[in-house]
This record gives C-alpha cells, sequence and structure tokens, in this order.
C-alpha cells in the first residue's frame, strides 16, 4: 500500500517528490510504455533521420559556400540560403512533420498516463501499438496551439525586422548586435511567462471535458501561482535529460564533425574524401540515436505528470480554505 501511494497522482508534492515519482512511474512501466508507443517513435526516427541526412551533408556544403563567397557575413548567408532554398524548405517541412509524428507517439504514452490517473494502474497493452485517436487529436492540437502562443511574439519581431529592413537595407547590418540582445531578452520572457503553459497542456490532456482555450483561461494563472515549483522540475528534469541525450547522440555528432571537417578540407585543397555510403550511415546513425533521445525525452513527460497533479492538489486545498 505504501509503494502505491507513492505512485499516487493527485496529492501535493515538493518537487524532490515530483522526480522521484515520474522516475520510477517510468521505470516500473517502461515496457507498456514502449509497446504502446514504439510504431509512432519509429517513424517520428525515421524522420529524424532524413533531418539529419540533409543537415550533415547539404548544411556542410552551405557553410562552405559562405567561407568561398568572401563576402560580408549577412550577405554570404542570403545568397546561400537562396542557393540552398529547396533543402532548408525541405528540413522545415520535415521539422514540423517530425513535430507533428513526435506528439502523436507522445499520445500513445499519454493514453497510459489517462489510465493511471483513472485507475492508478498501468496495463500492458494488448497489441504492438495502443494509441487512442481522441488523445492524439487533443494532443496533436494542444502541443500546436501552446507554440502557437509561444512563437507569435517572437514570430511578430521578425516580421518588424524584416520589415524595417525592407525599408532601410542597411538597418539590419548597422544594428546587428542591438538586434539579437532584444531577440535574446524577448525570448528569456517568453520562455518566463510560457512555463505555466506545460500546465495547462497537461491539464488539457488529461481532463477532456474542456477545451484548450478555456481550460487556458482557467489554468494559467494556477501554473503562475506555482511558477517556481515548475521551475524547479522542470530545470532539473530538462537538465538531466539533456546530458544523457547529448551521450545518446554522441555517434550523430561525430558523424556531422567529420563531414564538416571534410568539406573545410576542400578549402586548403583537400579531397572530400568520404565514403560513398556515408548518406546511409548518417541516416541510420541518426535514425537509430533520435529512437533512443525520444524515450529519454518522455521523461520530462513523467516529471509534468505529476507536478500537474501536485499543483490541483494544492489548488483544491487552497480553494477549500
Amino acid at each position: 500500500m505504501e509503494k502505491q501511494d507513492d505512485l499516487t497522482l493527485m496529492k501535493p508534492r515538493s518537487y524532490r517528490s515530483v522526480l522521484k515519482a515520474g522516475f520510477r512511474l517510468y521505470s516500473e512501466n517502461f515496457r507498456a510504455f514502449f509497446k504502446a508507443s514504439w510504431l509512432m517513435t519509429l517513424l517520428y526516427a525515421l524522420c529524424c533521420g532524413a533531418i539529419g541526412t540533409l543537415a550533415v551533408i547539404n548544411l556542410s556544403e552551405m557553410t562552405l559556400s559562405i567561407i568561398q563567397m568572401q563576402a560580408e557575413p549577412m550577405v554570404a548567408l542570403i545568397l546561400a540560403a537562396r542557393m540552398y532554398a529547396l533543402v532548408v524548405l525541405q528540413i522545415t517541412a520535415l521539422t514540423l512533420i517530425a513535430i507533428a509524428i513526435m506528439s502523436l507517439a507522445s499520445a500513445t504514452i499519454l493514453n497510459k498516463l489517462k489510465e493511471h490517473k483513472d485507475t492508478a494502474a498501468i496495463t500492458l497493452p494488448p497489441r504492438w501499438f495502443s494509441g487512442s485517436p481522441k488523445m492524439m487529436g487533443r494532443t496533436l492540437k494542444g502541443v500546436f496551439l501552446t507554440m502557437l502562443i509561444m512563437s507569435i511574439p517572437l514570430l511578430l519581431f521578425i516580421a518588424m525586422m524584416a520589415a524595417a529592413d525592407a525599408l532601410s537595407p542597411e538597418f539590419t547590418t548597422r544594428h546587428l548586435m542591438t538586434i539579437m540582445g532584444t531577440f535574446l531578452v524577448l525570448t528569456l520572457i517568453v520562455m518566463v511567462f510560457a512555463l505555466p503553459l506545460t500546465h495547462v497542456l497537461m491539464k488539457y490532456l488529461m481532463e477532456p471535458a474542456v477545451g484548450y482555450w478555456r481550460r487556458l483561461k482557467t489554468s494559467y494563472g494556477e501554473g503562475m501561482r506555482h511558477w517556481g515549483g515548475l521551475f524547479l522540475v522542470f530545470f532539473v528534469s530538462l537538465l538531466l535529460v539533456q546530458i544523457i541525450a547529448f551521450v545518446v547522440m554522441i555517434p550523430a555528432y561525430i558523424l556531422n564533425f567529420a563531414n564538416q571537417q571534410a568539406y573545410m578540407g576542400q578549402l586548403i585543397g583537400d579531397p572530400l574524401g568520404m565514403p560513398s555510403y556515408i548518406k546511409a550511415l548518417t541516416f541510420c546513425t541518426f535514425t537509430l540515436c533520435c529512437f533512443i533521445q525520444f524515450y529519454v525525452s518522455q521523461i520530462t513527460l513523467m516529471h509534468n505528470y505529476y507536478i500537474y497533479g501536485s499543483i490541483d492538489s494544492k489548488e483544491e486545498e487552497r480553494n477549500k480554505q
């Protein structure tokens, strides 16, 4: 009974207790999570493999082209972007597709978390893929709207700078450092106010009777009141996840570095020197690494699940008082 109580969702927790409960729930039920999500995760990893191959091979060529132009950095970057516009569009499109598939893969795990919330247990799926169309749809919608809210201030800033550059072509180059500093400050402000959206998103997914905008209106204030707890949980969780993910992605980083060095060597007259199977090797490496990386990243989802339960419990006690 004590063991089960430790994994109870709806009870007030410290950030340490949230982290501990999330790790434990994930480790004890990893087989069920994996069986429910592996197919969507494989599609996500294949998409990431394509992105990695395009980025490693073509962006290395793009970097070499920028250096060989011997022009001002901004001018060379714009010219290279035009030359490789198709590649940039392909990477952008594949990135959006990868985010969508990753959301659907996470939805299969969220479906098991919903089961845990309702029954205090997680059962092994009866087949090698288990997904709820309703949960997948809500997850895709929730992730898209959350990203939209977060990106609106940054997109408006970029649009303003583009308009200023169109009116005065030298505006960007003359105020480049100021623009970069302003963008960095704006990004930090957006991150501060976006943190409670993680609570809104989880509550929207775990309590499907309410629409996203209504949930945003009623639950964003709860997230702001518990901003400190959210920050501690996500800072520690993301720090650990990023460290593990870095180790997992080392083979992909090595391939990327090798490609960059090979193309840079052409500047001093060296042959390219990369084997003919480099694209296939890059694709397989990125696919495998990203498949593992996805399951590493789901640790943060477990912590988001428990901080949601903790905040809801604290808010219920607050309302009673």
